[in-house]
């Protein structure tokens, strides 16, 4: 039998934690490719208990970025894909698949 202290260490996933910085070395599955097709490939995911959104832009690629907009931290699980990439619903940010800010509205 373990003790709870070792339990901890084997079993807590999220970011600074021993077992979290283990798996974070390798591919983790999110979704299917499936989940992604329709008018709005866009999909709320928590992983290694972290909060993410996966989304699919016009051209095939995939991204997956924070859940929440750097700007004012709105959920972008709202956003619209558009002009190659994921428009924040809040104040119009746009994002590619790489996480790059491409536009903020004027």
């Amino acid at each position: 039998m373990i003790s709870a202290e070792q339990n901890d260490l084997m079993t807590r996933i999220g970011p600074g934690t021993p077992a979290g910085r283990l798996l974070r070395n390798y591919w983790q599955p999110v979704a299917l490719v499936d989940e992604l097709q329709g008018d709005r490939p866009v999909l709320a995911r928590t992983l290694l208990g972290e909060d993410f959104v996966l989304f699919r832009d016009e051209r095939g690629r995939y991204g997956l970025l924070d859940r929440r907009c750097p700007h004012r931290q709105a959920d972008l699980a709202y956003g619209r894909r558009e002009d190659g990439g994921l428009r924040c619903a809040f104040h119009g940010w746009l994002f590619d698949v790489e996480g790059k800010c491409l536009e903020t509205p004027a």
